[in-house]
């Protein structure tokens, strides 16, 4: 399967690195080469590419905001010289992030991810009685699930669903990416907005990192890090 990539960058010298690495890989094709935001929205109106190589700081619209409108299922793998955008960019369902100066060994890493997750399995929906009524949840929609003595809440990027069911019987029940940082909370990893101040930043919610499980989450974000 051949793989057409988009680099986006506003550095030439980036540019021209990323493109030798692109054809030294037997199974990439270079779509095209833009330096700026307009200019990638204009090739993709025209001219679709499987990968986007996307730098992050640039001038007028930067890759995150590029990544914001494209399609959830557009593929990226951010290339940047700053660390601080990580969680952010997992959150946009980059392949991967890249820090710059990249070695070919690193950018050969990153572009060999594209097969593996399209050849992924969907997860199965997860069926829950709210009320009188089985209601069918993406697991990827789920952003957390906040608990109460008999019941809990799930939350999701639309909606919430109240379920009678003990916290722990539902955390055994959950796939990799939900963690629970707090007695009261279990959140969904994609969904992190930001960790700041021992508190996780979800969308439309803030929720504390209790000390029962700082370590282990902490120790989770370390590994994940750049």
């Amino acid at each position: 399967m051949q793989i057409s990539c988009l680099i986006v960058d506003d550095e030439p010298y980036a540019v021209e690195l990323l493109e030798a690495y692109v054809r030294q890989v037997p199974y990439l094709t270079l779509a095209g080469k833009c330096y700026n935001v307009v200019e990638a929205l204009e090739h993709l109106s025209h001219s679709p590419a499987d990968l986007l190589l996307l730098d992050i700081n640039m001038p007028q619209l930067t890759g995150m905001q590029l990544a914001a409108i494209l399609p959830p299922t557009r593929r990226i793998i951010f290339t940047t010289a700053y660390s601080e955008y990580a969680v952010e960019s997992y959150n946009r369902n980059a392949l991967d992030y890249l820090l710059k100066p990249i070695t070919f060994e690193r950018f050969l890493q990153a572009v060999e991810k594209y097969p593996r997750i399209e050849e992924e399995v969907p997860e199965p929906p997860l069926f829950i009685k709210s009320g009188k009524t089985i209601v069918k949840i993406s697991f990827p929609e789920v952003t957390y699930i906040e608990g109460a003595r008999d019941y809990v809440t799930i939350h999701t990027l639309t909606e919430k669903h109240i379920v009678y069911k003990r916290m722990k019987d539902l955390e055994d029940s959950l796939g990799p990416g939900f963690f629970r940082i707090h007695h009261s909370y279990i959140i969904q990893m994609r969904h992190v907005v930001k960790i700041e101040d021992n508190h996780v930043h979800m969308p439309g919610q803030r929720i504390p990192i209790t000390d029962k499980y700082r370590a282990s989450f902490l120790e989770y974000i370390r590994q994940s890090m750049l």
